[in-house]
């Protein structure tokens, strides 16, 4: 009964909330109470079976009912946040987010919300329709533009969970690729072999999450080209010497490579779209930074030069198979800064241009940027 009573008063709350929702929040509003019908639902069903006075069913009882509060407390603490800190600006990030999802087939439906935390992506869940996906962002920088294109990395885990039976098998087609890469040459059975051995594992083991964060920043570049280059390097590249090498120890199992060697690959497929100048600015700005902390760019055999080949090939096949959509040519190119943006990507490539180019009156133009991109239709 009290679990029906939390439901009820954070019910009447979520309702007080609705009337200054930004519009482009709707679907995620009504997901939010979708999703508490379904608990209030599983808690009346079980006092209706409580009711009922059988002792043979207590035990299931009392399972269901720890599953149901500890899905109310997951609820209560991640989903209805979003509503209930909403506000009207946050209607800048939440309508990139909603032509993010507009543009792929498996996220059209996928309602989105915001939430004022460190950059990540909360995904939905593809067997169950109602749950939305709930974006991360600091709140520093949900009212600007520069830093919106982080979100298109976060998509990609998304488009990673629609399709994960056939990316897992990519990724564990590499994983092995990897440990044929790092098999020694001569079979020893001493303890140094062992620890050798050990060591393989876990780079081997590393490679899955790794993978997947690569892949995501491929998707990162393919929406948003040169702003995704520009954004990622900027947000990262003075945050301490751990964004450009880790110790050993650190490595294992991290779930995010290395930022520098993140860097790397954009750089690499900079270049492989004929962005050259771009690569080689991006590339230039984190070996200055590296230097001028003396850093050695070292990453202790969790990476090699021998696993490039490998690792592009195996996001390409994971590019083919999520089919994210790329970034027009103009879009990179962005020459016009008082254009009607026919897209966030155009836009946002504009913004970095534009505080690139001229810092000084960066500010008042993204203040008519964005008011101009809030009152525009966008097509998909």
């Amino acid at each position: 009964m009290d679990l029906l009573r939390e439901i009820s008063q954070l019910e009447d709350v979520i309702h007080q909330s609705s009337s200054g929702l930004p519009p482009e929040l709707g679907p995620y509003y009504d997901a939010v109470l979708a999703m508490k019908d379904e608990l209030r639902g599983q808690v009346v069903q079980n006092l209706d079976y409580l009711d009922l006075g059988l002792d043979v069913i207590l035990p299931d009882l009392l399972s269901s009912t720890q599953t149901v509060t500890r899905s109310f407390a997951l609820y209560n603490h991640m989903y209805v946040r979003s509503v209930l800190r909403a506000k009207h600006s946050d209607r800048l990030c939440l309508k990139t987010l909603r032509w993010l999802h507009s543009i792929h087939e498996q996220t059209r439906r996928v309602p989105v919300g915001l939430s004022d935390e460190e950059v990540s992506v909360v995904p939905m869940d593809p067997e169950i329709s109602m749950t939305p996906a709930i974006y991360f962002l600091p709140c520093s920088v949900q009212y600007g533009l520069l830093y919106l294109p982080l979100f298109f990395h976060e998509i990609g885990h998304l488009l990673y969970a629609f399709h994960r039976r056939e990316m897992d098998d990519l990724v564990r087609d590499l994983q092995g690729q990897i440990r044929g890469l790092l098999a020694p040459s001569v079979q020893r059975n001493d303890q140094h072999a062992r620890d050798d051995e050990r060591l393989r594992g876990y780079i081997v083991q590393t490679w899955y999450s790794w993978t997947q964060e690569l892949f995501c920043d491929a998707v990162g570049y393919s929406l948003g080209g040169p702003a995704f280059a520009s954004a990622f390097s900027m947000y990262l590249r003075l945050r301490g010497p751990d964004q450009y090498q880790v110790s050993p120890r650190r490595l294992v199992l991290r779930t995010h490579p290395v930022t520098w060697l993140r860097i790397r690959l954009l750089a690499d497929r900079a270049r492989r779209a004929g962005r050259h100048h771009d690569a080689t600015s991006l590339e230039g700005a984190w070996d200055s930074i590296g230097a001028a902390m003396d850093v050695t760019e070292d990453y202790y055999g969790f990476y090699d030069d021998s696993f490039l080949d490998p690792v592009l090939s195996t996001i390409e096949d994971m590019l083919t198979e999520t089919e994210p959509r790329s970034f027009r040519e103009h879009e990179g190119t962005a020459a016009d800064p008082d254009a009607i943006p026919a897209s966030p990507v155009y836009l946002l490539n504009t913004a970095w241009r534009q505080f690139l180019n001229n810092p000084d009156g960066y500010r008042s133009w993204e203040e008519r940027a964005i008011e101009s991109f809030i009152a525009t239709e966008l097509p998909e």
